[in-house]
């Protein structure tokens, strides 16, 4: 699709610092398609970057390359918004004896070419220690404008902030394959032994991040379980993509492979790996574990990406909307999910068959809990 493919020509400029491939704007552009594409990726930022690297010749109609800056303008002033106010809440938190650390989001994006220009989530703090996750969740009860139901079992609270969503984590798993999901407490255990990262100076100075060794798998294993669940974006991907290019010189390569073979996902990688190098620019000698083997699949999961979108956007234009029949709302968005899970069966089988099972298994447990309360 020629849309796709300028759309990559931007996303691979924006994120590297490199020129466009020009060839793929010869002909007329459909601006339009490719500017909803950077929505269902959530990466208009970093495709504006991209624009700003293409010679004016083939840039579109004034009206139409404007809409990709201005959101990227106001992309600026909310991410400001949001660095201004993570180090506040941690370094309050800290006083009141909670430790957390900040995962994703906002540290990633300081690992990007322009870091205000990645689209603004949610700010997720994860707070190991289960009597301070207790603590955190009292401090944010006393300022949260609207707070949702605890998952007790996740040990996950979520708050509404000016503005801003907050949650707090006081554990996490990753039920990618069933290997992954009964190893994952442990492997967390031994990487979070090193604490924090503290943050010195920049745009989140007095943040703290999770060490390096943990971040780099769990990035990717977050980004992996959406993908698995229900569809990931570019966004997610691109995550993953720049904090392993920053950091690459301080990931030990052993301990990684170790990681990837105890959590079972060293195949993940190594087909991911394959479509960052391939598809997305990421420097070749920089991927570990890269193979031109999985050259095929890597192209299936990218195309997999852009039939779904972030976190199963294009599936959930069809849902019906909030006041329709909860029973038809349902059974409405369950339908929506089988191609996901039909797509992932080419490339990771067994995986699929058992994340299917899983997803029934939490459909029913949600219908019983609704019928018998």
């Amino acid at each position: 699709m020629k849309s796709e493919k300028e759309f990559l020509a931007l996303l691979k400029a924006g994120l590297w610092g490199s020129e466009p491939d020009v060839s793929v704007f010869e002909k007329d552009t459909d601006w339009d398609m490719v500017y909803q594409l950077t929505k269902e990726q959530t990466v208009v930022g970093v495709v504006t970057d991209g624009i700003s690297a293409l010679p004016k010749q083939y840039h579109g109609p004034r009206p139409k390359i404007m809409q990709f800056y201005a959101r990227t303008m106001n992309l600026e002033d909310e991410n400001r918004r949001m660095n201004s106010f993570v180090p506040q809440l941690m370094i309050q938190l800290e006083r009141k004896g909670v430790h957390s650390m900040l995962l994703k989001g906002a540290g990633v994006a300081t690992c990007y070419r322009q870091p205000l220009h990645r689209v603004v989530g949610d700010i997720d703090l994860l707070v190991p220690d289960a009597e301070e996750y207790k603590k955190a969740r009292e401090l944010m009860l006393m300022i949260a404008e609207e707070v949702e139901n605890e998952d007790v079992g996740r040990k996950h609270s979520a708050f509404q902030y000016k503005g801003l969503t907050i949650e707090v984590h006081g554990d996490f798993v990753l039920p990618i394959n069933k290997h992954c999901h009964l190893q994952t407490p442990v492997w967390k255990k031994k990487r979070l032994t090193e604490g924090g990262r503290h943050i010195e100076e920049g745009l989140l100075k007095g943040a703290i991040l999770p060490p390096v060794q943990f971040d780099v798998l769990f990035i990717f294993g977050h980004m992996l379980l959406h993908y698995m669940k229900g569809g990931v974006g570019l966004r997610q991907v691109s995550d993953w993509l720049m904090f392993l290019h920053q950091h690459i010189a301080e990931v030990n390569l052993q301990t990684l492979e170790e990681d990837l073979d105890f959590l079972g996902l060293r195949k993940y990688w190594e087909v991911f790996g394959a479509m960052a190098v391939e598809q997305l620019g990421f420097p070749e000698g920089l991927m570990p574990l890269y193979s031109k083997k999985n050259s095929a699949k890597g192209r299936i999961v990218l195309q997999n990406i852009f039939k779904t979108g972030n976190f199963g956007a294009k599936q959930k234009q069809d849902q019906l909307k909030e006041g329709a029949n909860p029973i038809a709302k349902k059974l409405v968005t369950f339908w929506g999910q089988i191609p996901v899970y039909a797509r992932n069966l080419r490339v990771f089988p067994h995986d699929t068959l058992w994340c299917f099972k899983e997803f029934i298994a939490s459909a029913l447990r949600g219908y019983q809990t609704k019928s018998h309360p």
